[in-house]
């Protein structure tokens, strides 16, 4: 009874609040019950994390925020996860037993048929084979053609059933069908690639139409605009991209041997074959976010003031901006704060036991590949500067330590290793707005910031380094 009265009093305020929306509400209302659930806190994100709402004993939540714009919005609820579309003032109510998740995971309020289909789309991709890509890719043609094109027949099926339903949201539907239409397409392109890895065998033995796939992808339209929230959409876009890249990097062979070679191939590649500007600044956009958002302003300023000057929408150039405003409080010649961290030997330790020193920082954590690439030439540096006023700490943010001493350990790691508590939400990697690792930092002998994303020590540290001492 408590159970049903909790959905009542949501659907009764639903009710209320859509006979009141007489403008536009930018808020969107996610709540629910979870049963036999130890889930503290419900995540809701879009590209990051946007939202976090508690759970109560007894199961229930909410979460609100505010958005532009319909968008698919990832949740996750301690380890599982489901994706909701959802409008701007639209409310939707959740049910779900954590231990039935795939089964018994219901929706009530709006965009109801969509977010089932969505769901059950998803439940497909993962129990019909076709998620798991090195299994999918590691079959001869036939059989990937088949488990292919069964699991498209399959959703082609449920999508037209979903369409037939009174007031199903015609932008999820542009972008279910979107998906149907160049997510195959997408397939194609990648498999001779996989097949060939997979099976060890040159790419070219690989028996495939890699002509006809090559025709159609050449056939793509470039200008749909409308379509920017299609990631199947966008992904064969970028492949094009990728393409040209590597026609221009062959025609101009110097753009290899430079830092930035490879950024001006790709923005000539996107001036060559982006002809609408609504594609062509958000593309820009895409490939600078990324950067901006793990490197900084420093490292990205000639794409940054490229992106300014020839971008035509003021609703990226405003989320540009933002991006750039949030490194002010770690910029160069900032203050950190003393934060505290775990010694290998347990000890609690703090950043200005480094003072008088030049820090070099690698945020590192025991399951990144690139981070333990990085090891050997942070083992060499610190070998090189020895003599130096240079301290070289490693930061753990594995989710425990136990994988983190074991490895130390293990490989008999020396000098300063420590450790940040609740990895991503450390102190650490949520004022450096860490979202990618490795990560290194660079502070002066005061503790100040000399750089909040330096060089790698397998790249160019060494003459920033050298400025300092």
């Amino acid at each position: 009874m408590k159970h049903a009265s909790i959905l009542w009093t949501f659907l009764a305020f639903l009710i209320i609040s859509c006979g009141k929306q007489e403008t536009f509400d930018p808020k969107i209302i996610i709540a629910g019950k979870l049963d036999n659930s130890d889930a503290k806190e419900i995540n809701i994100y879009l590209e990051q994390e946007i939202a976090v709402g508690s759970v109560a004993d007894d199961g229930s939540f909410q979460v609100d925020f505010e958005s532009e714009s319909a968008e698919n919005y990832n949740v996750r609820i301690g380890r599982e996860g489901f994706t909701l579309f959802l409008n701007p003032g639209d409310s939707i109510f959740v049910e779900v037993d954590v231990n039935e998740f795939n089964e018994s995971l219901t929706f009530h309020g709006d965009k109801v048929p969509e977010n089932t289909y969505q769901f059950e789309r998803d439940k497909l991709y993962r129990e019909s084979g076709i998620g798991n890509m090195m299994e999918l890719m590691g079959m001869e043609k036939d059989a990937y053609f088949s488990k292919k094109d069964e699991y498209f027949k399959i959703l082609k099926s449920r999508l037209d059933e979903l369409k037939l339903q009174e007031g199903v949201d015609k932008e999820f539907v542009k972008l279910e069908e979107a998906y149907n239409e160049y997510q195959p397409i997408l397939m194609d392109s990648q498999y001779p690639m996989y097949n060939a890895y997979i099976n060890k065998i040159p790419q070219d033995s690989v028996d495939f139409p890699k002509e006809e796939v090559k025709e159609r992808l050449a056939g793509l339209d470039l200008s749909r605009e409308d379509l920017l929230n299609s990631g199947s959409y966008k992904a064969l876009i970028d492949r094009r991209i990728g393409d040209v890249v590597s026609e221009i990097m062959k025609e101009d062979t110097t753009l290899r041997g430079t830092s930035d070679g490879y950024e001006k191939a790709r923005f000539m590649a996107m001036d060559r074959i982006l002809t609408n500007q609504a594609v062509k600044d958000q593309f820009l956009f895409d490939f600078i976010k990324s950067n901006l958002e793990y490197r900084g302003p420093a490292h990205v300023k000639t794409s940054y003031d490229k992106f300014m000057a020839e971008n035509q929408s003021p609703k990226l150039q405003a989320k540009m901006e933002k991006i750039k405003e949030k490194w002010d409080p770690i910029m160069p010649g900032k203050e950190v704060p003393d934060f505290s961290f775990v010694n290998i030997e347990g000890e609690e330790v703090k950043l200005s036991d480094l003072r008088g020193t030049l820090v070099y920082i690698d945020i590192w954590a025991t399951w990144c590949g690139p981070c333990i690439a990085e090891h050997p030439h942070w083992d060499k540096m610190k070998e090189e500067y020895n003599d130096k006023d240079v301290s070289f700490l490693t930061v753990s943010i594995d989710d425990s330590k136990e994988p983190w001493v074991k490895m130390v350990n293990d490989k008999k790691m020396d000098g300063l290793q420590w450790f940040a508590a609740n990895a991503w939400k450390s102190e650490l990697a949520q004022h450096f707005m860490v979202n990618a690792i490795p990560r290194f930092l660079l502070l002066d002998k005061e503790g100040k910031i000399i750089d909040p994303s330096a060089d790698r020590p397998s790249g160019n540290i060494r003459e920033t380094v050298d400025k300092y001492l």
